[in-house]
């Protein structure tokens, strides 16, 4: 040891660099300071060249003198050896889970079920030809084609790791989340027009004065006129919300006991035990999905993670408890590799990741 720190002024530097808590937190802050969006492409460029370089160097001061300082730098050692067998976990996990991709199943009112992609699909129901392609269905056109035959109903069905788009008979956009279900007549009739949804949708709905527009969940009902909105109710998730980007949204209990009025910017939250609790939110934090980012801030890895397991069709374990309150602040591509965005996780934390397959351990 004494004759390593000799070698070099800057050796005794990098020891107590090593040995310092307070550069740990000085990292940190610094990692809480970054604007993520900005700064992660130029992080993903840059890290593989600087990691070669200094596993290079590192390496071989290591086998030089492993022997002399194991004890006082154990620490360090094992940070190393994390960081090479991390590399290797997720180089892996890049062949084994894939990005999510526009897929979903259009169930048709025979009950006969259509899986639609990026492919041009073209199929009848009760007279109409239904057509989906490039990722999108959308009976706008259509049904006036086939207003004689447009009383059928439709349920599209997004799997985990998927997602959709479509526009309904009135000119409704709808962007469908993953592990989402939404049933909706092909035509709309003189009087309320609902929809019935499980899972995350985001709406922008067609300005009609004379019908109401409704999304109906097994929790509440969101009314509106014209307005753009977030409604998310997963069962898994034990609460369900709407968030409001514009217009005016009135959200109702399933039994009709309670509403309330949203204006834009709020959030209604309708939580276990029946507590309805209103909010001033940042809404690209609930609603920049459906333009293929991940924008998160104080979020718990508990509920990042169960988003992931979504949007790449994967398990999650949790070694301890305390990892699932860990909170962090990002700004990404929804459909980055895994691998990338565990990697991410782990560089801003103490977290770390295993790959089994298709399931994700938290360590």
């Amino acid at each position: 040891m004494e004759e390593w720190l000799a070698e070099d002024e800057h050796h005794q530097a990098l020891l107590q660099d090593w040995k310092s808590c307070s550069t740990i937190r000085q990292k940190t802050e610094a990692y809480e300071r970054l604007k993520y969006s900005e700064a992660w492409e130029d992080f993903r460029k840059a890290r593989q060249e600087k990691m070669s370089l200094l596993r290079r160097k590192r390496w071989n001061m290591w086998m030089k003198y492993a022997a002399l300082f194991v004890v006082p730098l154990s620490v360090a050692v094992v940070l190393l050896w994390n960081n090479t067998e991390k590399s290797k976990e997720l180089q892996v996990a890049e062949s084994i889970v894939n990005p999510g991709k526009s897929q979903a199943v259009l169930v048709l009112s025979s009950g006969e079920r259509q899986a639609l992609d990026e492919e041009e699909r073209s199929f009848k129901d009760g007279g109409m030809t239904i057509k989906a392609q490039s990722g999108e269905i959308n009976y706008a056109n259509q049904v006036q084609k086939n207003a004689k035959n447009a009383s059928a109903f439709h349920t599209l069905e997004v799997p985990r790791g998927g997602g959709y788009f479509m526009v309904l008979a009135d000119g409704t956009k709808v962007w469908l989340n993953a592990a989402t279900r939404l049933s909706y007549p092909v035509a709309f009739g003189e009087g309320v027009r609902k929809v019935f949804l499980e899972g995350e949708a985001y709406f922008e709905v067609a300005k009609d004065a004379e019908r109401m527009f409704v999304v109906e969940t097994a929790h509440a009902i969101v009314k509106v006129l014209g307005t753009s909105f977030d409604v998310c109710d997963y069962e898994e998730d034990g609460k369900m919300f709407t968030t409001l980007e514009e217009g005016v949204v009135e959200m109702e209990k399933a039994d009709n006991s309670e509403q309330m009025r949203m204006a834009p910017g709020e959030q209604v939250c309708l939580v276990e035990g029946g507590r309805m609790r209103k909010y001033e939110v940042e809404t690209a934090l609930f609603t920049s999905w459906r333009s293929g980012r991940l924008v998160f801030k104080n979020m718990s890895l508990e509920d990042l993670m169960r988003n992931i397991t979504r949007w790449y069709d994967v398990e999650v374990k949790f070694e301890r408890e305390s990892l699932k309150k860990v909170v962090f602040t990002g700004d990404m591509k929804k459909y980055e590799d895994l691998s990338d965005v565990l990697e991410f996780i782990e560089l801003t934390s103490e977290t770390h990741f295993l790959i089994e397959g298709n399931k994700i351990i938290v360590y």
